[in-house]
């Protein structure tokens, strides 16, 4: 069996393991394959089968593919009862696995419905465009790289003109004249960068002359200086944004799927809180504090704060629920 096999019938067990200890569910439907202590019927190869994603089934059409799928089952079935045999499922972590296969599955069968999204009303969808308008319409920006002189414009003539002959032969001249003559504090140390800006936001703070004409510079372009209500500006742009526009019935198939997983999220939320207010559940902070996390090895890099690895992990909502593993080729 090559290795990729065997990870399938690893990943194969977490799916069925809670279908398989003891003696194992009552089968029904024709028999695909038996032997001593397994049988595998139709609908459970079925079964097994539909989880996958339709990429993958479509590698299974065949007769003999169909049996490469079924031998993967059979060496699962063995393997399985072998660990029965060894007491396996009496143990915690089979056990705990065997726990958060069927939560995952309960939460799938309780909160995993994706129809409600084509029930909601246009009215509601239109409110939630209408107050999240700033995720669909944005408007065309420059990014900008300035030169602030005040009160002195043969000064900042003088530096446009150097800077570009300058910058033919050094693509850090402008940063250079940034730091040496910009009285723009809030900018100077970061070489002059505005980061990207919209012409309305270059108008509030340098007036309409000079955001209209950062907006039609091109990229890498210097020019100036621009007499603005600021001082003198001498201006590099460094990169462009295009405005963004998407009307209401090009994005409303996406706003239902986000109000929808938004409200089952709710839902989620919601349970989960009601049943830890029915248990009234406590922690005891003094047993908490004694116990010890290990270090991770030296040289691993850390996970992000909320990120949960493969140990025993709390339930996830259905929407953050992972896929089952198929099998690769």
């Amino acid at each position: 069996m090559s290795r990729r096999s065997i990870v399938f019938s690893v990943a194969a067990a977490a799916g069925l393991a809670a279908c398989n200890s003891g003696s194992g569910p009552s089968k029904s439907g024709p028999v695909v394959a038996s032997g001593n202590g397994i049988t595998i019927t139709a609908p459970e190869l079925k079964a097994r089968l539909d989880e996958q994603s339709p990429f993958i089934r479509q590698r299974f059409t065949t007769l003999e593919r169909k049996k490469e799928f079924l031998n993967n089952l059979v060496q699962f079935e063995l393997l399985a009862h072998e660990a029965e045999k060894a007491g396996m499922d009496k143990d915690p972590d089979v056990q705990y696995l065997v726990r958060r296969a069927m939560v995952q599955k309960y939460l799938q069968k309780k909160f995993a419905d994706t129809e409600g999204a084509k029930n909601i009303p246009d009215a509601e969808l239109q409110k939630f465009y209408d107050e999240h308008k700033d995720d669909y319409q944005k408007p065309a920006k420059v990014r900008l790289s300035v030169i602030l002189v005040k009160g002195d414009p043969s000064k900042a003539k003088k530096l446009a003109s150097g800077i570009e002959s300058q910058e033919k032969k050094n693509p850090l001249a402008f940063a250079a004249a940034v730091r040496d003559n910009s009285q723009d504090e809030a900018s100077r140390n970061q070489g002059g960068d505005l980061g990207y800006k919209s012409q309305d936001e270059l108008e509030k703070v340098y007036g309409k002359p000079f955001a209209d004409a950062a907006l039609a510079l091109k990229d890498g372009q210097v020019a100036g200086p621009f007499e603005t209500t600021q001082g003198f500006v001498v201006a590099k742009a460094t990169g462009h944004q295009e405005a963004i526009n998407r009307p209401f019935d090009q994005v409303k198939q996406q706003i239902a799927s986000r109000v929808w997983s938004d409200k089952k999220r709710k839902e989620f939320e919601d349970f989960t809180k009601q049943l830890k207010d029915q248990a009234n559940v406590k922690v005891n902070d003094a047993e908490l504090e004694k116990v010890e996390v290990a270090a991770a090895p030296v040289g691993m890099p850390g996970m992000m704060p909320g990120m949960m690895g493969g140990g025993r992990g709390g339930a996830a909502p259905p929407h953050a629920a992972p896929a089952a593993p198929a099998p690769a080729k």
